[in-house]
């Protein structure tokens, strides 16, 4: 089967039409397969959501953006295998969850969802009966199973939010800041064409937007990417 056309196969065309006589010496910043088994990976593990801005992508980020992404970090000297790797490895839940997709957001600003995973940790003593069914049906939408014990459900939040918080921090020190930063300021760009061919009138809401505390939006994201399926919105259509 051929490998799928993207913009980065007429890139590497073009740059073997410029330079193809001149390669002895001169060698392209990433070989095209190497490129491509990346951009191969992170288009199976990274969803192109941000809860931060409403935007939530409901397929798997597509090949292109996989190799631009890899790209992105390559040139930051990131190490893209070792990130792929931590990626491939995450489970919130050991042994509960077969594959979950991991948005972009968690890895543009990942300090930022272990404060609020801590947040819901401290907040864990005084939570109110409607979070609390909030935390019920994450846990059985992401596990399939039932819980009704108030202890159990706070347990298995506990054990998730230290998992998650934990990875987090990992792919914090495995980005640095040039990673994050030269991440963010991609994203930035291709959010700006994402958000102008959605539709303009749907609504869109921040998850910090909701008074008192709540299930953390990491969680919320981890639900979106199970099994990296189609993700409905409030509004009952797929984005």
């Amino acid at each position: 089967m051929p490998k799928q056309r993207n913009g980065w196969t007429i890139w590497y065309e073009q740059w073997d039409d410029r330079y193809g006589d001149q390669l002895d010496g001169f060698s392209y910043p990433v070989e095209f397969e190497h490129l491509n088994f990346w951009g191969e990976q992170l288009s199976q593990m990274v969803m192109l959501n941000d809860h931060w801005v409403g935007y939530r992508h409901a397929e798997p980020m597509s090949l292109e953006d996989g190799m631009t992404m890899a790209f992105v970090l390559y040139d930051a000297h990131v190490d893209v295998d070792e990130l792929i790797s931590v990626l491939d490895e995450f489970e919130p839940l050991e042994g509960t969850i077969a594959r979950v997709g991991v948005p972009l957001c968690w890895l543009t600003d990942p300090m930022d969802h272990v404060q609020d995973l801590l947040g819901m940790l401290e907040d864990s003593t005084q939570l109110d009966d409607e979070v609390l069914e909030q935390m019920r049906q994450t846990l059985q939408e992401m596990t399939g199973e039932q819980y009704a014990a108030i202890e159990e459900i706070l347990a298995l939040f506990h054990t998730m939010s230290v998992n998650t918080a934990q990875f987090l921090i990992e792919v914090t020190r495995l980005l640095g800041d040039e990673g994050r930063l030269a991440l963010r300021a991609w994203w930035q760009g291709r959010l700006i064409g994402l958000l102008r061919e959605s539709t303009s009138s749907r609504k869109r809401r921040r998850s910090k937007s909701r008074k008192g505390p709540d299930v953390p939006s990491a969680f919320q994201d981890l639900i979106r990417g199970l099994d990296m399926g189609g993700l409905e919105t409030d509004e009952g259509e797929e984005e």
